[in-house]
């Protein structure tokens, strides 16, 4: 840790629009570093359940202006719940920079998820957040 005190991570929590647990399904293929881990149970997996944070709940309580706040959102098809309550939350220019992976290619996609997404990205860039494709 380089800088003690001054980032935090969640890495045991899973980011999400409320504050409840959910479960994942975690690929016993440690040789690729879990990468079939996942939201859907998976046969020969191993399931973990973890709490979940409010992000904007956690930006508010935990950010003044002056911080360089940075997300890094990989949350395996939450993204579609969080990044429109992102773009709603009234204190989003705290927020300097997120890093999104979009799992567009779930099944259970709508086009209406889509088209929510795209605005939510809209939205934020538009109150300054950069968002870069990735």
């Amino acid at each position: 840790d380089n800088l003690p005190g001054k980032v935090q991570s969640l890495a045991a929590t899973a980011a999400y629009s409320c504050e409840t647990t959910t479960s994942f399904s975690i690929d016993a293929d440690a040789v690729h570093n879990y990468w079939g881990s996942s939201l859907v149970e998976n046969v020969g997996s191993r399931k973990v359940t973890v709490p979940t944070i409010n992000v904007n709940k956690l930006v508010m309580e935990s950010v003044i202006p002056e911080d360089w706040v940075m997300l890094k959102i990989d949350i395996e098809g939450a993204e579609y719940d969080v990044m429109p309550c992102l773009a709603e939350f009234k204190e989003a220019e705290l927020i300097d920079e997120i890093f999104l992976e979009e799992h567009w290619w779930f099944p259970d996609r709508t086009a209406e998820q889509n088209v929510t997404m795209v605005l939510a990205k809209d939205k934020l860039r538009s109150r300054k957040v950069l968002i870069p494709a990735i």
